[in-house]
């Protein structure tokens, strides 16, 4: 294949560094405790769904295997749609969805493992402990909920989530394209 049969999509590419620059530079969560501030970068998340209250919490519970492992899944989300732009086949185009698939993932995990109880309690159970348990839980998701309140998403996520749906359009719309096969035009009736 020579260089100058490939097309190469500029607009996605600059939004493929966007969405570089979004996981890897910029804050995706901020946790703000007034004089303390943690910034969470995007691959740094499977740590945060990992443990979230050491990691949110500044305790150096870093999780460096988890953190590897997920930003070298990133750095591949990201080099795959570049390295398809060097084919021509129509197929290699469905690289572009996969930042957005890495991220909607990662934040859909993330939301159900947050939102789910710390302490099971049974509501039809009548004995003290479990009146203890249900006391417990109402205690943590009142303090779950003040915490809440201090953890924003931060300019990371934003970009990332505008630029990888942006690609993943993209992609959606060179498949499209590429795949359609043109009709002949219909043959003259005689009568």
């Amino acid at each position: 294949m020579r260089r100058s049969d490939v097309t190469i999509d500029h607009a996605a590419l600059v939004a493929l560094g966007a969405t570089a620059v979004g996981w890897f530079l910029m804050a995706t969560l901020v946790v703000d405790f007034g004089m303390w501030r943690e910034s969470i970068r995007f691959y740094d998340v499977w740590a945060v769904i990992q443990d979230p209250g050491g990691r949110l919490s500044g305790v150096n519970r870093s999780h460096p295997w988890t953190t590897l492992a997920f930003g070298l899944v990133c750095a591949a989300a990201i080099f795959a749609p570049a390295i398809s732009i060097l084919y021509r086949r129509a197929d290699a185009r469905v690289t572009y969805l996969i930042p957005f698939v890495v991220m909607a993932i990662s934040c859909a995990v993330l939301y159900a493992k947050s939102s789910t109880a710390y302490i099971h309690a049974d509501a039809d159970t009548h004995s003290a402990s479990a009146f203890f348990a249900r006391i417990a839980q109402a205690a943590v998701t009142r303090a779950g909920d003040t915490v809440a309140t201090r953890i924003s998403i931060g300019a990371g996520a934003y970009v990332a989530l505008l630029c990888s749906a942006f690609v993943a359009l993209c992609g959606l719309k060179r498949f499209g394209v590429g795949s359609r096969v043109p009709r002949p035009p219909p043959a003259a009736t005689r009568t």
